[in-house]
């Protein structure tokens, strides 16, 4: 059978070509999700400040979820101090060292009280001089920090600012500014320092700068000669008790020093988690279409096997081996360039800040192997799929039915494309209705391809329709027109196939732009119309220390100050009779007089009880948790710390301001930094006869200030939409895969519809059709399939794009972008057009006699 199925491979290449290249960019696209997600798993980056430990001891910074994703913290999960003294107690350890680091800036020292920050290639930290061990740094000139008002600097960092042993740097954390002595410099240890620079202290000095003395970063430990560093992690962390802590050894001890690694890490698994089920979708239905339409071909030669006694099983062994053949090849040339996708999407992920710049991908043979299996199942069911009616039906049947089409659906097809449909639209509008929230969105989102399926099941009748509504317009081109409406409604199944492909490429496109213009446009004006403060201060550096409050309210006239805090939280409940703990942006506030600074939009209850064991969500939030004013959220904050917080209030404006609001003091205490992010400021007339005044303060104590920036409201909500654009970009650039895909299948099914009927071009020709009246015919032809899959595309976009609205909004209306939506319905109907008549120019070249007797 496989010898048959070479042969006719060989005589009819064109259709198996087209099949061909749909599993060699599905196998690609399926590879690089693959490549992701192992990366999520595997990958990492080499310690650098920690090289020369033998063990790290940190927080566990996971959340552990049973059977779902365990999610990052967003915070370091810090380690209490008494800790290092169990750890001393092991068996093979020599040494433990405490590490305190805290995030600083570096400002010159240009004689004014602000000083300008030098700029530097990655951030500053600040440690305590014992863990220099830990690197391990050696002194390279001057002496070790003999006091609080000396420092000592990685030689990098000193030639960056320009400074050398005696000099005076200023050093701040967050906006609070401290000059010290450079007493020494360390070369850094044998891994280089890429990610960071370092300033040393005394340890004292260096827990003082953490603010949490009791709580250590991390726990270094220096083993004993021969000691085995993972038999000895195994007995640290059975030795450590009253904490959830993890021994790091190795490579692994990079995703203890970099917390943006492990954050990175757990990204990448839940969207190629995600992102791979849609894709895998999406490239299974794309190679069914083109199998399909292959199959549909050949109706002729199969029927004559039938007619022949070839029996069913022996029609569907045949196509089943030819697809094998195909798809296995297709498939096993595609898994290659799916590696190099893969780092074009890593590229392209760092690019918009969601990935490190230095992250490596784990190139790991087994995405390709599982993308294999993939695509050669997904293209057997297809092509079973396919060849199951003319595998059925009597021999006399198939010669008939080979030469003029079948007109009527089955009803079982109708029925099924009836449920998919209906389906679909409750997916996409109901279920945001009734169950609203990130679930009612991502049903909304993926109903697309209910809808597609469904419409691709009765695309025929779909055909046949625009066919009639568009025959008058036809027939004022007599010859051609007749032509092109006459086969358009006899071939209605093979235009079809040409539909579907361009119909859904339409669809994503326009839902993709319309999901995020909506809440793009959304959380913008929430952002503008929410701050109704006078002034916004804000930092150009780590952020604002928390007593910089009590300095602007100071300030000549200044009303109400209200400090702003960022962090993330994670959110747990049970979705689906499982437990998940999702992340949500959060802001930590204060309620006095809040309604000055900043308007949340109060849905229910009160912002004024946010003080203790409370918390505030935003319409989404509560819905997505199905939480209501007096229940209790199960949260966890951004260090770890788990609460059973009150709800008080609902809001509305969560897209513009995060999704979780806390009393502030308990979110700052949880924060690396426990800085805030920015004070809300309103005059004490509310910005008018004492806006001078207010102003003109707030520019004074910018001037004595490291990094201090005063902003208008429209500035600060314009910076305020930065997370939003990374989030919309990461989403943006997955799907933009996902349609590039289906736009090289659109032109893949296309151009294969057309050159097959290149037996039909000839028999027109011999009966005294012109070559411009057969291109006449195509054209006309082509916006019949054009137009099919255009309203097709638009009207499967919409039910999704409603639903995300009304997830995202409360709203019915989707936002729509009038020369977005124009630009892509021209551009699928430009490509729609050159794929067709390109071809059919081609085909039109020989003499029509040849076409007539040719193999294919």
């Amino acid at each position: 059978m496989f010898d048959i199925a070479w042969s006719t491979i060989k005589n009819r290449k064109g259709g198996f070509v087209a099949a061909f290249i749909a599993v060699i960019c599905g196998s690609a696209v399926i590879t690089a999700c693959g490549v992701l997600f192992v990366s999520g798993l595997l990958s990492g980056v080499a310690p650098e400040r920690y090289a020369g430990a033998t063990v790290m001891v940190g927080g566990r910074q996971t959340k552990d979820v049973k059977e779902n994703f365990d999610p990052y913290y967003a915070e370091r999960v810090t380690v209490p101090a008494s800790v290092a003294e169990q750890i001393s107690r092991v068996d093979g350890v020599e040494k433990v060292v405490r590490d305190h680091s805290v995030e600083m800036t570096l400002q010159k020292d240009d004689g004014s009280a602000r000083g300008e920050p030098v700029p530097l290639e990655h951030p500053l930290y600040g440690h305590g001089w014992s863990s220099a061990a830990l690197g391990p740094f050696e002194l390279a000139e001057g002496s070790e920090p003999g006091g609080a008002g000396e420092t000592v600097l990685d030689a990098g960092l000193a030639r960056a600012a320009g400074v050398k042993v005696g000099d005076t740097v200023r050093l701040s954390v967050g906006t609070t500014p401290q000059d010290y002595k450079v007493a020494g410099l360390v070369d850094a240890p044998a891994n280089g320092l890429d990610r960071q620079s370092a300033a040393f202290f005394t340890d004292a000095r260096a827990a003082g700068l953490s603010q949490r003395p009791d709580r250590l970063t991390a726990i270094g430990v220096l083993g004993e000669d021969g000691t085995d560093a993972g038999e000895l992690a195994g007995r640290i962390e059975a030795a450590v008790t009253g904490t959830d802590v993890v021994a790091y050894t190795g490579d692994a001890i990079g995703d203890l020093e970099f917390l943006d690694v492990g954050q990175s890490r757990g990204f990448l698994v839940m969207l190629s988690a995600s992102f791979g089920g849609t894709a895998l979708g999406v490239v299974v239905f794309v190679v069914s279409s083109t199998l399909g339409l292959a199959i549909h071909q050949r109706r002729r030669e199969l029927a004559m096997l039938r007619a022949v006694a070839a029996t069913p099983r022996q029609v569907h062994k045949l196509i089943g081996s030819e697809v094998l053949l195909v798809a296995a090849t297709g498939a096993v040339l595609g898994a290659a360039p799916g590696f190099l996708v893969a780092g074009l999407l890593r590229d392209a992920f760092a690019d918009v800040g969601v990935l490190p710049a230095d992250f490596e991908l784990s190139f790991n043979p087994l995405p390709a192997v599982a993308a294999v299996l993939l695509s050669v199942l997904g293209a057997l069911l297809a092509g079973f799929i396919a060849a199951r009616r003319i595998a059925r039906i009597k021999p006399v049947e198939a010669l008939s039915e080979s030469q003029v089409e079948k007109g009527e659906l089955g009803r079982t097809r109708k029925a099924v494309a009836l449920a998919l449909l209906g389906l679909g639209l409750i997916t996409s509008i109901v279920l945001p209705l009734l169950i609203p929230g990130q679930l009612a969105i991502a049903g909304a989102g993926g109903s697309l391809l209910l809808l597609m399926v469904g419409s691709a099941l009765i695309s025929p009748l779909l055909v046949q329709t625009t066919t009639r509504l568009l025959t008058p317009l036809l027939m004022r081109s007599k010859v051609s027109g007749y032509l092109a409406a006459a086969n358009s409604t006899a071939n209605a199944r093979r235009l079809s196939s040409a539909v579907v492909p361009l119909a859904l490429g339409t669809a994503m496109a326009l839902m993709q732009l319309s999901m995020l213009n909506t809440v793009e446009v959304t959380a913008k004006e929430q952002a503008a119309t929410g701050v109704v403060s006078d002034y916004v201060v804000t930092s150009g550096t780590t952020g604002l220390s928390t007593d910089l409050a009590q300095k602007v309210r100071a300030v000549d006239g200044v009303g109400t100050v209200t400090p702003v805090a960022r962090s993330q939280v994670l959110i747990t409940y049970v979705e689906i009779d499982k437990p998940v703990s999702n992340p949500f942006s959060a802001q930590g506030l204060e309620p006095r007089d809040l309604d000055r600074t900043l308007d949340l939009d109060v849905r229910e209850g009160s912002l004024d009880e946010l003080r203790g064991d409370t918390v505030a969500l935003s319409r989404i939030a509560a819905d997505t948790a199905r939480l209501d004013v007096g229940d209790t959220a199960d949260v966890d904050l951004g260090d770890g710390t788990h609460k059973e917080l009150k709800v008080v209030a609902l809001y509305g404006k969560g897209l513009g301001f995060g999704d979780v609001t806390l009393p502030h003091g308990m979110l700052t205490g949880h924060t690396a930094n426990q800085q805030d992010t920015a004070l809300l400021v309103t005059g004490e007339d509310g910005g008018g006869g004492a806006g001078g005044k207010v102003e003109s303060g707030l520019a004074d104590l910018a001037d004595g200030t490291p990094g201090l920036v005063v902003q208008s409201p429209e500035e600060f909500g314009a910076v305020e939409q930065g997370e939003f654009t990374q989030q919309s970009s990461t989403s943006l650039i997955a799907n933009a895969l996902l349609i590039l895909y289906v736009l090289i299948a659109v032109v893949n099914t296309l151009v294969m519809a057309t050159t097959g009927r290149s037996r039909e071009f000839g028999m027109l020709r011999l009966i005294g059709t012109s070559k411009q009246q057969t291109r006449r015919m195509m054209f006309l032809e082509s916006w019949v399939v054009i137009l099919t899959a255009v309203v097709v595309g638009i009207a499967i976009a919409i039910p999704p794009a409603v639903g995300a609205a009304l997830g995202t909004t409360g709203q019915p209306i989707p936002y729509v972008e009038p020369l977005a939506w124009g630009g892509i319905v021209v551009f699928v109907a430009l490509l729609g057009w050159l794929s067709i008549s390109l071809p059919t120019r081609s085909a039109l070249r020989g003499r029509p006699i040849d076409a007539v007797y040719a193999t294919e």
